[in-house]
């Protein structure tokens, strides 16, 4: 079960206070699809929580920037999904919708 549960978490901060926090995992399908259900409650909800040893809470806007981007190369695939938003005083700031 070891190769199931390979774990590779950071945390940085910048000298301009900016923290990134990310971690990998190989898992099956099924248990990535949990997380992403638990993000997708916590989008909801307006508040994602991620546990473990390096886990955060995330406040989310009632309105946010979604990229989704599936990249393929000769040896490798790759799947994201980005959320983004202003801060402003440590607090989310919802996204206008833009009438283009």
């Amino acid at each position: 079960m070891a190769n199931d549960k390979q774990e590779s978490e950071t945390e940085a901060e910048s000298a301009d206070d900016e923290t990134e926090r990310e971690g990998e995992r190989i898992m099956s399908r099924a248990d990535a699809a949990g997380v992403l259900r638990e993000v997708a409650a916590g989008v909801e909800n307006g508040r994602i929580d991620i546990e473990g040893d390096n886990g955060f809470t995330v406040a989310v806007p009632e309105r946010f920037e979604l990229e989704v981007e599936y990249e393929v190369t000769e040896d490798e695939a790759e799947f994201d999904v980005e959320f983004e938003w202003q801060m402003e005083e440590g607090e989310p700031v919802s996204v206008k919708e833009s009438h283009e």
